[in-house]
Order: C-alpha cells, then structure tokens, then sequence
C-alpha cells in the first residue's frame, strides 16, 4: 500500500472534556503519515490551550486559532491548510478506533474510489454499519441520492468518510460560510454528483458522542429556518447541476421528512409530515404574529411562518396550553395578550363555526376587531409517498 499523506482535519469549540480523547485517538492511528490539523473556532473554555499543548507532544500537529465563525469556515480553514492527497474529518468531541485510517486508505486504493464510507458507533451503544459495495455513480447517481436523502442510507456526515482531497475541497468551495445546518450534507451531495465510485466498508471505526447542547442536537427555534436554508441549499446546488427538474418530487418529500423530524425533537413524540398550510402570506409581511390554536393547523403554521425572515412570531398561544408538550417551545395561555403588541392573530383551526367562537371570546378580551383572521387552512396536495 502507498503511503500518501492524510490531512485530518478537527474542528474544535469549547470541548475542554473531550479534545484530548479525540486527540490522541488520532496520534495512535496505525497509519503514521497523517497532517492533523486543530481548528481552535473561537473556544471560551481550556480548548485551545490543550490544543496548543500537543504541538509539543507530535511534529504532525497543527493549530489553528480563529474567531468563532462556524463549522463551514472552521472545515474551509482546516482544507485551505491540508497537504494530504486524502482529507478525513473528525469532531473534536468524538474518537476513532486505532486502524480507522488505514484501512479506509487501503479501501481507497484497492476499489479507486472517490470517497470511502465507514460505520460508526452512537453513544457507544448503537452500531450503525451497511454491507460492503461498490456503488458505480456514474450508473446509479441519480437512485444513490434518493437513498442518502430520503433513506439516510448513509450517514451524511463527513467524519465516517476519507475522501480524495481535490473533491471534497471543490465541494467546500462551493458552500456559503453562513450555512449552520446540514452543510456536511450538502458537501456529501456534490461529491456524488462529481464523484465516480464510492465504497462502503462493513465495520465501525469511528465513535460518534452524542453531547447535549452541540450544535447538531440544539433544538431552538432557528433551527426550523436553518432546516429551510439546508433545503434552498441543496435545491440551488440540484439547478446548478442541471439535475433539479428531475429530483423535485424527491426535494419536496425532503424537506417534509425534515420539518416531520425538527418536530418530532420538539415535541419527543412521532410527528407526521405537515397537512396545511397558511395561503395568504402576503398579509404577513413584516407583521408581530400571533398565532392562536395548538392543534395540527397551528402546528402546521407555526412551522410554515417560522420560516419566512420578513414577519415574526411572537406568540404562540392556546386557550388550554397544558394539553400540549412541546419542547422548546414556549406555547402560552391567552391571557398574555394583554400586554403583548402584534399586528395580527391568526386563528389557526379547522373549523369555521370553532374559528367564529374564538373570534368572539378575543372580541370580548379587549382584542381589535382588525387584527383577528381566520381563513380556512389549505391542504397539501402532496403525493401520497409523502407521508412515510
């Protein structure tokens, strides 16, 4: 086997317990000739003064410092910096198993692929692995994407993967250092759209720490707009491939699992995909929403409005808000309305004669007259594939 060099790329943010265990599982990799490159993105705690500390301890380290910018700029600093013909990426928070690299190389050059794809352990509990394969792209790019983005058939994360370096920094070139959410997702779609081969290896080789209140398990509610940029995303990188036309419905069936998935952590309970949806959304330009009701239409509307920059939520509000569980979410009882300032309050319910009751006890609290609108939800009509 050849020996190319590695450059394996860690960003690190405010991870002081955990840096040193990631750290050292790469020093002890079987494969020697590795560029380890600490990407210190703005940490407030010890971080990047461990990080600075192994500089003494191994030739093949570096550091770089920055102010916290992000995961994109943190992984594009770490690229600009890498020398390697292969790049691997690994979360500062998690370790790998002692032989990971070398047999994700030999993987490489045995099957000439572009990028190679490994399992990995979850909480140290759950073993995630798929069969050994050789996926041809150039035969099967269109059947693998529905798979990674509608199957998750592989994990989209770019820590269980080595990749070939020109790839993935062609990738990396191409993502907007804005994005928060799903940007490993993003890069993973434009390696199998250049890409050739990929190979899949049968065993774990990298343990994934599952940390609350790391940026991918936050669940506040930005979250649900950075779910919709991770989707604009991907349909602008589908345009420039020429290839949107031919994936729309499958888009569309991802960005609905996505919405069915942020509130399934909201709410800890299983959430199907979304039924309705507000149609008159000009009336809502740079308007203080509230939105009224808790059941499936304010469910549906409150992830639909939370979506668009040019109006704000500000309440959420139900007459009985103890029958609904709804994690990070602040659902409130209708009597904050009377110190509180919007433009207007959206009924959100099914039926008109319910919506006319509400109206009226609102008309009676004081609320004017004006602000007060129900129109009748609209349906998704959306294929039935939709609602897996």
């Amino acid at each position: 086997m050849k020996n190319d060099l590695i450059s394996v790329i860690v960003p690190v943010y405010n991870i002081e317990t955990y840096v040193s265990e990631c750290i050292e599982s790469i020093r002890k990799q079987t494969y020697r000739n590795l560029q380890i490159i600490l990407i210190d993105d703005g940490s407030t705690d010890q971080s990047g003064n461990i990080c600075d500390r192994y500089l003494l301890k191994d030739s093949r380290i570096e550091v770089i410092h920055q102010a916290n910018k992000g995961p994109v700029v943190a992984r594009k600093a770490g690229l600009e910096k890498a020398k390697g013909k292969y790049i691997g990426f690994v979360d500062g928070d998690d370790y790998i198993e002692p032989d990971m690299y070398y047999i994700l190389m030999k993987e490489m050059e045995d099957s000439n692929s572009d990028f190679v794809h490994s399992g990995y352990w979850e909480r140290n509990i759950r073993k995630v692995t798929l069969k050994k394969e050789i996926i041809n792209l150039l035969n099967d790019r269109k059947k693998f994407l529905e798979k990674v983005l509608l199957r998750s058939y592989i994990s989209p994360s770019n820590w269980s993967k080595l990749f070939k370096a020109d790839l993935i920094k062609r990738a990396y070139d191409r993502l907007d250092n804005k994005c928060m959410l799903g940007e490993d997702l993003l890069a993973l779609c434009i390696c199998i759209l250049e890409g050739r081969k990929i190979s899949i290896v049968d065993e774990c080789y990298y343990h994934y720490r599952v940390r609350e209140g790391s940026l991918s398990h936050q669940n506040d509610i930005d979250d649900l707009k950075k779910t919709y940029q991770m989707y604009d995303g991907l349909c602008n990188i589908f345009r420039s491939y020429g290839l949107y036309d031919d994936i729309e419905d499958m888009m569309d069936k991802f960005l609905w699992n996505s919405i069915r998935d942020y509130m399934a952590r909201i709410n800890q309970s299983d959430f199907q995909v979304a039924k309705y949806y507000f149609k008159d959304t000009d009336k809502l330009i740079g308007k203080r929403i509230v939105i009224y009701g808790a059941g499936m239409v304010g469910r549906d509307y409150y992830a639909q409005i939370c979506r668009y920059s040019d109006c704000k939520v500000t309440a959420w509000v139900d007459r009985n808000p103890e029958r609904y569980q709804y994690k990070h979410i602040t659902l409130c009882g209708i009597d904050v309305l009377r110190s509180m300032e919007f433009d207007i309050l959206i009924i959100a319910v099914l039926k008109e004669t319910l919506a006319d009751d509400i109206r009226n006890e609102l008309l009676e609290r004081g609320i004017e007259k004006e602000k007060i609108h129900w129109e009748k939800p609209e349906r998704w009509e959306l294929d039935s594939r939709l609602t897996i």
